[in-house]
This record gives structure tokens, sequence and C-alpha cells, in this order.
């Protein structure tokens, strides 16, 4: 009888343990599930607002990019937005203490380098690389036409032939000092002698000739008629590029009054072909989304020389225009000047205009040959430009065959213009904009997106307008949400 009433206490035991152990079980289970509800929540009220990406930015240039001001509602907004979807996820069962950002990740941030991923992500490698070896192919990668060796051996020649001009003069200055002793009639010879040098024709310095058209602006002369230049002048605030200066070549000295300047230019635009090829995507990218002078693929943008834009970070397109078309004739003068100092005939045509110029200080006829050299050369890429940017192709390395000029050529540029572009060899305009990208560095993403911007806003029909530096790829959030007494502090991440 006792042990039937132990064993009756003892089931009841075992069953009440049971039961606070199942009892344990189900709460545990529910906080399981509620933190996991809140979660998943908390995950899917955050993508949902990824799903608000600016839709304009997204459709022309295939980025995605989120406002994390909600469209101009204000600071805090998308936790206020985060907040709301889980209450209404989550249900009267939960409440939602708090929803903080907790760190973002901008389009700009660590020089745009989320920008850079996402045109490498969604761009078609296969895409850049043909278009880069395009370039290189046609340009056999030389990005070095004037190198150290050239100079140093025009320094040299300059050198020898002076000191040649100094021998012989010292050698006639002694021949002329023994003729005077012996028949004393020096004085009747030097003015016979001066007579006779004002009786030459003296052709005229191609340099005073080239100032009477860069006075007038060369970028001027050599834009087409049909140009379709915008009139809107940048005004904006808030551009991702803060409208950072332009570009960092300088623009060619054409008075060639100094050999070591003339040195320097025909090297400024040297070294372009690795970042070329590094940059492949983003240049790529450049020339298939925006516009410029040759090829306008969009006729609802801001300012119609995109490209053009990227490259100088002016305000308008004919500041744009003009600072482009000096970073071509640079890029084309080191082509054409290693070319010439290589054609013996035009380089004997420099040395007797030389000889002409200076022969009141013959010592000086080395260094003008060299520098009137320079001053045909520039002429020649003036000359390469007015056909470019008529949407001709230029050859990258000139030969006899494909000099278009001589000194006087500035004066009838338009017989150079041609009617036909077709069986073209060389590069084109939009060509010569992606090797000056690859010489401009970082600032030409910060200025894509400034066009992203600018045309975005541009083209709103509401009085909403976007600020890039405000919009994110990825943020994180910070949740205390509250089930059944119990407290969840959460945190999640959601990106692109």
């Amino acid at each position: 009888m006792n042990n039937k009433g132990y064993v009756t206490i003892f089931i009841s035991m075992v069953l009440v343990v049971m039961l606070v152990v199942a009892m344990a079980v189900i709460r545990i289970n529910r906080q399981s599930y509620a933190r996991t509800k809140a979660s998943t929540s908390l995950s899917s009220a955050m993508s949902g607002e990824l799903a608000n990406y600016d839709r304009y930015i997204f459709d022309r240039y295939h980025i995605l990019l989120l406002d994390k001001n909600a469209n101009g509602s204000g600071e805090g907004s998308l936790e206020e937005a985060v907040k709301n979807s889980l209450c209404y996820d989550l249900g009267e069962e939960f409440s939602v203490n708090s929803v903080e950002l907790a760190g973002t990740t901008g389009i700009v941030d660590n020089d745009c380098s989320e920008f850079k991923r996402q045109i490498n992500q969604n761009f078609k490698y296969e895409v850049a690389e043909y278009t880069i070896e395009k370039i290189m192919n046609k340009t056999n990668g030389k990005d070095d036409p004037v190198d150290q060796e050239t100079i140093q051996n025009i320094d040299y020649q300059i050198s020898s032939e002076q000191a040649e001009i100094e021998g012989k003069q010292e050698s006639a200055e002694g021949g002329d000092s023994q003729s005077s002793e012996s028949d004393g009639s020096s004085g009747n010879s030097n003015e016979t002698d001066s007579e006779k040098d004002k009786k030459k024709k003296k052709e005229e310095d191609p340099r005073k000739i080239l100032k009477k058209y860069t006075d007038a602006g060369i970028a001027n002369i050599l834009l087409p008629e049909d140009a379709d230049l915008s009139a809107n002048v940048i005004s904006e605030s808030g551009l991702p590029s803060d409208l950072s200066s332009g570009s960092k070549l300088t623009p060619i000295r054409t008075d060639f009054n100094d050999m070591d300047t003339m040195e320097l230019d025909s090297v400024e635009a040297n070294g372009w072909s690795s970042s070329l090829v590094n940059d492949a995507e983003g240049i790529t990218y450049a020339g298939q989304y925006f516009n410029c002078l040759t090829d306008k693929r969009y006729d609802d943008t801001y300012l119609n020389l995109e490209m053009e834009y990227i490259l100088a970070g002016e305000k308008n397109d004919n500041a744009n225009y003009k600072k482009v078309v000096d970073e071509i004739i640079l890029v084309r003068f080191g082509f054409n000047t290693a070319y010439i100092l290589t054609d013996a005939t035009k380089m004997a045509r420099c040395e007797a205009l030389a000889a002409a110029i200076s022969s009141a200080v013959p010592v000086m006829q080395p260094v003008v040959k060299f520098l009137l050299a320079g001053c045909w050369a520039y002429i020649e890429s003036v000359a390469d430009v007015y056909r470019l940017v008529r949407n001709h192709k230029v050859p990258y390395v000139k030969t006899a065959e494909t000099w278009m000029t001589d000194f006087n050529s500035l004066a009838n540029l338009e017989s150079l213009a041609g009617d036909s572009t077709e069986g073209e060899e060389g590069l084109g305009y939009k060509e010569y904009l992606m090797i000056l990208m690859a010489l401009t560095g970082k600032e030409k993403y910060y200025r894509m997106l400034d066009l992203m911007q600018m045309n975005a806003n541009h083209n709103s029909k509401s009085s909403y307008r976007i600020g890039i530096k405000d919009c994110i790829i990825a943020y994180g959030i910070d949740a205390e949400i509250v089930y059944d007494g119990r407290t969840f502090a959460l945190h999640e991440e959601a990106g692109y």
C-alpha cells in the first residue's frame, strides 16, 4: 500500500517536471521564433527600401543607388521607413522600440570605389577589352613619341652646330682683319654687304603668323559650324566633384621662343597607356553612356559635351570644348614633333628659314631651326584637330604622305576637311578623349556622377532634386524589438 503511494508521488513529480520542461521548451521556441521573425522582418524591411533606388539613373546609366533622405523627405527618413515597415510586418505582438542607422556606404566613398565596382560588375568586360584593344593596336601602345633620349640628341645637335658656327665666325673674323690691314678698304666692303642684306627678301617668321591665330583663339577657329554646344551653365551646388580643378595637362606655349619649354611640351602627354588598360571599364563606360562633340546619343542632357566635361571640369560646353581641344593638340604635338625631326626635307626647310631669321645672330640658328620645327608640328596638330572635330580620323604616326601642312596652312584649314570619312585610318575624336581620360585620374568618376545628378534633376518632373553625395549603396540598421517582455537587439546590413 505504501509502495503504491510512492509510485503515485513519483509519477506526479515526473509529470510536473515534464510539464515544466515542455513549457520552457515552448517558451524558448516562442522566443526563438520571435527573434527569427524580427530578424527576418528587419532584413525584409531593409531590402524593401533598397527597391526605392533612383529609377532615372538606373534606367539611363545602369547604376543602383539609394537616397538615404528618401527622395528629399529629410534626415532620419530611412530609419522611419524601416520602422514603419517593421511595425506592419510584425503586428501587435511586437513592439519596435528603436531603429537607428548604423553606418552607410556612399556611392562616392573611398574615391568612388563602389561606383567603380558597379561599373565593373554591370558593364561587359568584353566590350571594354575590345574598345581599349582597338586603341592599343592603332597606337602600338606607344605613348612616349618624344622621349628623353630624343631630347638629349636635340640638345647635343644644337651644341655641336653652335660650336661649328662659332668656329666659322672666328675664322671669318680673322680673315677680315687681315684683309683690312692689307688694303684698308674694310669700311666700304661692310657698307656694300649691308646694302646687299637690305636687298635680300626676308621671309616672315612663321611664329609671328601663328600668333595671329592663337590670339584669335585656336579652338574658335576649329569649331565646326554645326557644333551643338549647350547654352547651359552649371550652377548646381553639392555636386560630387565639388567642381574640383580641371585637367592636369598644361596647354602648349605657342610662342616657340624657348627650347626648354618646347621640349617639356613635347613630353607633357606621355605615359597614358598603362592607365588606359587599368581603367578600361571606366573609360569605356564613359564613352558609351555620355555625349561628346562628335557623338550625341541623348537629346535631354544638361550639357551636350559630356565627355569633354569629364575631362575638363569647366562649367559650360564652350569652356570644356576649348580645354579639350588644347589637350588633343598636346597629344598630337608629341607625335608630330617626333616625325618632323626624322624628315630631312622638312628639317632642311626649317634650317634655311632659321638662317634667314637669325642672320643677325648666326649662333642662334640651330636653336631657331628646332623651334621652327616645333612651330610646324603645332600647325600640323591644329590641322589634325580640325579634322578630328569634323568626325574624321587622323593617322597616329605621320609619314611624308600623310603630313598635311606647311607654315601657311592655318589660312586655309577648310581645304583639309575632306568629304568622306570612309576608309580612313587612325584614331577618331572620341578615341582621343578616351586617351585623355587615362591621364585624368580619379576625377573622371566624380564628374560622371556630376552628370548623372545634373541630368536626373534636369529631367525631373517634380520639385525633388537628388544629391548623389547623399546616395548610398549599402547600410546597416540597429533595432530594438520587444516581444513578450523580452528585448531583442538586432543588427542587419543590406546593400546592392
